[in-house]
């Protein structure tokens, strides 16, 4: 049986020398095992290979068959440990809370307790014939947030 808490310490442990964090194994029934890593600086595939590699040098083919991918998380995966927000401050992101509300804006702070998104847009303020932009701010507790992904926007 093939155990992902071992695989889990051979790529951290990697990773403390190399660089990096890693943000999930997988390995289901099947032997079918997902790695996801990243970095700071983002994770080439020459990475990958290596760490891939590496996994395979620890793993008996001979004991037991397996299939092995070690990847970055995809943009459409949702952000999971915090490096990864870390990683993502300044960039727009839509978080899901457990109440059922949702929160996009702009990640500007990641702390211990939580994140701090801001949300700029015009609005029309009462006594102005213009509209003026304004900034809310978000603040939410790790404990509120379902889920975080990141939006992928193609304007400049």
């Amino acid at each position: 049986m093939i155990n992902a808490q071992d695989i889990r310490q051979w790529v951290e442990e990697h990773l403390s020398e190399e660089g990096g964090f890693l943000v999930d194994v997988n390995v289901s029934e099947g032997a079918d095992i997902r790695v996801w890593v990243d970095a700071a600086e983002g994770m080439p595939i020459a990475r990958c290979v290596a760490i891939s590699r590496l996994i395979e040098g620890r793993l008996d083919r001979e004991v037991q068959d397996f299939a092995l991918q070690v990847s970055t998380p995809g943009l459409d995966q949702p952000l999971r440990i915090r490096p990864q927000y870390d990683k993502n401050v300044g960039r727009i992101v839509a978080v899901q809370l457990h109440d059922g509300h949702k929160v996009e804006g702009t990640l500007v702070q990641v702390a211990d307790d939580g994140i701090v998104l801001e949300h700029k847009e015009k609005r029309r303020i009462e006594g102005r014939k213009a509209k003026e932009w304004v900034t809310d701010r978000h603040e939410l507790n790790w404990g509120s947030i379902a889920t975080t992904k990141v939006k992928i926007s193609f304007k400049q």
